[in-house]
């Protein structure tokens, strides 16, 4: 169990996965893709981190114990797109004035997933990834400098 710190790379091995008959191997495969380890981390991160809860509200995936907001994210090989769920995906475009207000009240869990079972996990303030990144988007470049330097790794 941590306490949420913001700004520090924390890293986690998960190593006790399985699903009917499926190697292991296939399952860390398969949860490379934030779209489908997203509903494991989102519970997982409650046991890593106690004072978070799970909600799953608009906008927002947990919320600790003082309050705050926390929408959780995932860093795969396409990089990290952080704004709102709604706005992210094909076929949907992100609305800025409505993006920038939302990373304004939210704090980021970014879930670095590239070498899962190896996860880590980053709490960054929506503000600071904004001005860091203002597309919204991390990319994750053929040398994978922007990871590395995102997750100080």
């Amino acid at each position: 169990m941590n306490n949420i710190e913001l700004n520090k790379t924390f890293t986690f091995e998960i190593n006790n996965i399985s699903f009917g008959d499926l190697p292991t191997e296939v399952l860390n495969e398969i949860l490379t893709d934030g779209r489908l380890v997203s509903h494991f981390l989102e519970r997982q991160l409650e046991i890593w981190f106690p004072e978070l809860t799970f909600v799953d509200g608009k906008g927002h995936d947990h919320i600790d114990t003082d309050g705050k907001l926390y929408d959780q994210k995932c860093y795969t090989d396409g990089g990290l797109a952080f704004a709102p769920s709604n706005m992210i995906g094909k076929g949907r475009h992100i609305v800025e004035d409505v993006a920038t207000e939302h990373c304004k009240k939210i704090i980021y869990i970014c879930c670095d997933v590239i070498d899962f079972p190896t996860v880590n996990v980053r709490f960054v303030k929506g503000s600071d990834l904004l001005k860091q990144f203002p597309t919204f988007k991390i990319k994750n470049r053929k040398t994978k400098e922007d990871r590395k330097n995102f997750f100080e790794l």
